[in-house]
């Protein structure tokens, strides 16, 4: 469904995003002490609103974890990320 933005091992790979926005749900679900100032909670809606989008398709279950992350991963429209990108991909 979705081509890479960026190959694996360079910083905006998505696969980066997608580990840390699939913790935060938990550590809001389940906060230490202090949690909550740690907690990317714009990255957990993110996810959240992606995952809602994908289920509403008719072709939801072909659905990869590579089509979730680069839908949702913020960096992917944002050129200030752009110098961070070390593979040549869309800056």
């Amino acid at each position: 469904m979705t081509t890479r933005s960026h190959q694996p091992g360079c910083t905006l790979y998505s696969l980066h995003w997608l580990r840390h926005a699939v913790t935060a749900p938990g550590r809001l679900a389940n906060p230490g002490p202090d949690e909550f100032r740690t907690v990317d909670r714009v990255s957990a809606e993110k996810l959240a609103d992606t995952l809602a989008y994908f289920a509403e398709l008719p072709e939801w279950e072909s659905v990869t974890l590579l089509d979730v992350a680069e839908h949702a991963t913020p960096m992917a429209d944002d050129e200030r990320f752009g110098v961070h990108c070390i593979c040549g991909g869309r800056k």
